[in-house]
């Protein structure tokens, strides 16, 4: 139920009004930053992978998830950044820790508000989008191997269509946020100038978030294969990045 603590109609309309024109005016920017035809494909594709399901749910949009359109913006911006360039800049990479910052935002303030499952998966597809634009970022610097990252969540997500044990709800795990959020830290600070001044800082810190994904992966799969027998557990995970 979308109406709760204060969260009206009139209030519903304008927080859907509001992230549209953010996540438009971070297009337009974006395009602004790096004029380019690649610039508008890689405008458009985040859109699309980021906002696109959850626009077509057709259902308001809450307080939490005008935070998490405002940090696909600046994701979207940030993109932009690193276009045509190895790595991250300083400028790509402030704006990354905006984005990282927001991250926290969004989850306090659903949990003041309104917490809803489309707003949930709006959160999950950017949490996993952006770690996947870190991922691809790296690859000029330290190898193909650093896509995995981003490219665990999605081959999760299509396993997951196909396999029915896989579809059982998770349960809570401190250590599996602590994963998720830490992939973005470790991905910018891996694609940082920084990093790219001092090749092991880079290799070691794309090498942990690798590590640390691929262990809570395993752990979590390894749990569905063996719990098919198990009840559902009905705590909803907030990202399954790790």
């Amino acid at each position: 139920m979308l109406l709760r603590r204060g969260v009206n109609t009139a209030g519903a309309l304008r927080i859907d009004v509001l992230s549209m024109l953010l996540l438009t005016a971070s297009a337009i920017i974006g395009v602004f930053v790096r004029p380019h035809p690649l610039t508008v494909l890689v405008v458009v594709f985040i859109g699309a992978v980021g906002a696109g399901p959850r626009l077509c749910t057709g259902r308001p949009w809450s307080p939490a998830d005008a935070i998490t359109a405002a940090r696909l913006g600046i994701i979207t911006i940030c993109t932009a950044a690193m276009i045509f360039q190895p790595g991250l800049s300083w400028t790509a990479v402030t704006l990354a820790a905006s984005a990282l910052l927001l991250d926290a935002g969004d989850g306090f303030v659903a949990r003041r508000t309104v917490v809803t499952a489309a707003g949930e998966a709006f959160d999950e597809r950017v949490d996993a989008l952006f770690v996947l634009i870190l991922s691809v970022s790296l690859v000029p610097l330290w190898g193909p191997w650093t896509m995995l990252p981003g490219l665990y969540y999605y081959g999760f997500k299509a396993i997951t269509s196909l396999r029915a044990r896989w579809q059982q709800k998770l349960p809570h795990s401190r250590v599996r946020k602590i994963v998720a959020a830490a992939q973005g830290i470790l991905l910018v600070t891996a694609g940082s100038p920084l990093a790219q001044a001092h090749t092991w800082l880079g290799c070691t810190a794309a090498g942990i978030a690798l590590t640390a994904l691929t262990w809570s992966f395993a752990r979590d799969i390894i749990w569905l294969e063996r719990g098919a027998s198990r009840p559902a557990i009905s705590d909803a995970t907030k990202i399954r990045t790790p």
